[in-house]
């Protein structure tokens, strides 16, 4: 479970530069002076985006207390949308230090909800000048905290992930195989593998980078299995996923996807022959099975992001054809 303590700026899996252009655009739309994104941990009020626009007064890590009376405050307490037109002018709003002492003079902000439904913060809209926004302006702002809630979404669905990976509890292990592991060899299996190229697919997207994956089939795996019973077959399998995982980075990803057919995710672009080459050479050493060695040969198709698909389907698709022209090759 992600803390909710911790600043949200420490999160790495978050596109702040989407935030930015957001309030800056909210700034605009509204002729605002700040356009700001709040959050609340540890009775603090810190900003953690903030439109720089000419005249913004905020400023990210801005910060201030819970006891000081504040729009921000007010909004945590209700979990509703606030909008104060001419704070210097309220009975209500006139003493508090944003406008006694500072510039504020209007807001108009709506709480920020993470996934399960308790407070992040606050995302608003402050001018030095009374305003007098329309309906539609008011829930407006509503629609584009969404943006933002979807952001935390991101961080919650990644957490997930990683509290699976990572959890070492007796349960939560046996959890962590059963959805995400093949429970033979220990690689990844099919939900683990779409998880983790639609997360490769959405950073390549926000960083314009490619990567590459590569599909393999053992060769003679079933005259094995055939002739020395299923014992042997396992023992073949997990020695296979054991040396594909000891040549491969710890950022790239092993998958089991069907008897004898393995899928590797590679964190970027690599080179196509030379990690044929180097796993093709791994997997013909001899695996010592009773009084006799086995030995299986691999056959291998590589695809390309994004240059042979924008989907998973049909970069497997891609990787898979190219991996049966190789057998039909080698068999001619």
């Amino acid at each position: 479970m992600i803390n909710l303590n911790t600043c949200i700026l420490e999160q790495p899996n978050i596109d702040f530069e989407k935030w930015q252009v957001l309030v800056n655009m909210m700034a605009e739309i509204y002729g605002a002076s700040s356009g700001v994104v709040v959050q609340f941990r540890n009775d603090i009020f810190n900003v953690v985006s903030a439109s720089n626009n000419d005249g913004s007064f905020l400023e990210v890590n801005a910060s201030w207390p819970w006891e000081m009376k504040s729009f921000c405050r007010r909004i945590m307490e209700t979990r509703s949308v606030l909008y104060v037109n001419d704070a210097e002018n309220s009975n209500e709003w006139c003493s508090a230090p944003p406008v006694s002492e500072g510039p504020v003079r209007s807001y108009l902000g709506y709480p920020l909800f993470w996934p399960d439904n308790s407070l992040f913060g606050s995302i608003c809209v402050i001018d030095t000048t009374p305003t007098d926004y329309s309906e539609s302006f008011v829930k407006l702002l509503g629609q584009l905290k969404k943006v933002i809630e979807s952001e935390l979404q991101h961080v919650f669905d990644h957490e997930r992930i990683s509290k699976l990976l990572e959890e070492q509890s007796e349960q939560q292990e046996q959890l962590k195989q059963l959805a995400l592991y093949d429970s033979l060899t220990g690689c990844a299996n099919r939900n683990f593998l779409s998880e983790r190229i639609a997360f490769a697919i959405a950073r390549s997207e926000r960083e314009k980078t490619e990567f590459s994956l590569l599909y393999m089939d053992l060769n003679k795996f079933k005259a094995i299995n055939d002739t020395y019973g299923h014992k042997a077959g396992d023992l073949v399998l997990t020695a296979i996923a054991n040396r594909i995982n000891s040549t491969i980075r710890r950022t790239d990803l092993v998958a089991r996807v069907g008897g004898d057919e393995f899928v590797i995710v590679f964190n970027n672009l690599v080179s196509s022959e030379d990690i044929i080459n180097l796993l093709s050479d791994k997997i013909l050493e001899p695996i010592p099975f009773e009084d006799k060695p086995l030995q299986v040969s691999a056959t291998f198709g590589v695809s390309v992001y994004p240059e042979d698909g924008h989907n998973m389907d049909k970069l497997l698709d891609v990787a898979d054809k190219r991996m049966y022209y190789q057998k039909i090759r080698a068999r001619a």
